[in-house]
């Protein structure tokens, strides 16, 4: 069988080609990493510190809470932070750049909580996230995402992916900052190395880490070619 993911996805395929080297017949790993950086960790702490403080969190006992009562405040910073780092420089200048979303507020002097249009968009990102997701799951996913290494328990690195049997295609985009295009490449670079079949790809796009998601049309023909190939592989 294939396995495919991105991002978060991505690791899961990840531990699977580690795991299950003789099921896994081809691995397609997009914006991901092998192990999650201090970078990476450091965004993922300031979010689940915001849900930490957030009052209605009550250390994680919060089911009782009347509708709207919950941990929202906390989860909204989170998905405001996180959604920043989904996206480029370039997409935020591009879209938002200094525009004021309360316009009709401005004066000769601006006001200290006037908000910017960037700022809209993070709180609305912030609050439909909220109204539909539960604070704990995200606490869960976000710090299993900090602890990913395949090489845990493993011994080391090198051990972990030496086991990777599977023909693998390691994706990279251009403009991403939470995933950076070389984790993918060391994916591709440490397989190959350990002597198995890998190569990689980038998606060039100004969208971020979210270009797997908006730029398929950049994705399926390599995608496709590259399922095909392992295919015959396994003829």
């Amino acid at each position: 069988m294939s396995v495919i993911g991105g991002s978060m996805g991505g690791m899961q395929a990840l531990e699977w080609a580690v795991m299950y080297p003789r099921r896994v017949r081809s691995l397609v790993a997009i914006a991901t990493c092998m192990q999650a950086s201090a970078q990476q960790i450091a965004w993922g702490a300031i979010g689940r510190r915001a849900i930490r403080l957030d009052p209605a969190w009550r250390g994680g006992d919060y089911y009782d809470a009347a509708p709207g009562e919950g941990p929202q405040q906390g989860l909204e910073i989170a998905r405001m932070v996180a959604q920043v780092t989904f996206r480029s420089d370039n997409v935020f200048t591009d879209r938002f750049g200094r525009e004021l979303a309360d316009k009709a507020q401005v004066g000769d002097t601006l006001g200290m909580w006037q908000r910017f249009e960037v700022e809209r968009y993070l709180e609305y990102h912030g609050t439909k996230l909220a109204r539909r997701f539960d604070t704990n799951s995200y606490l869960a996913i976000s710090k299993a995402m900090d602890l990913h290494d395949v090489a845990r328990g493993r011994g080391s690195l090198q051990h972990a992916m030496g086991r990777v049997a599977a023909p693998t295609l390691a994706v990279g985009i251009s403009s991403d900052m939470l995933y950076p295009a070389y984790q993918q490449r060391q994916i591709a670079d440490t397989v190959t190395g350990l002597g198995g079949v890998a190569e990689y790809m980038e998606i060039d796009s100004p969208h971020g880490h979210d270009a797997f998601l908006i730029n398929g049309d950049q994705l399926a023909g390599p995608l496709e070619r590259f399922l095909a190939n392992a295919s015959k592989s396994d003829l």
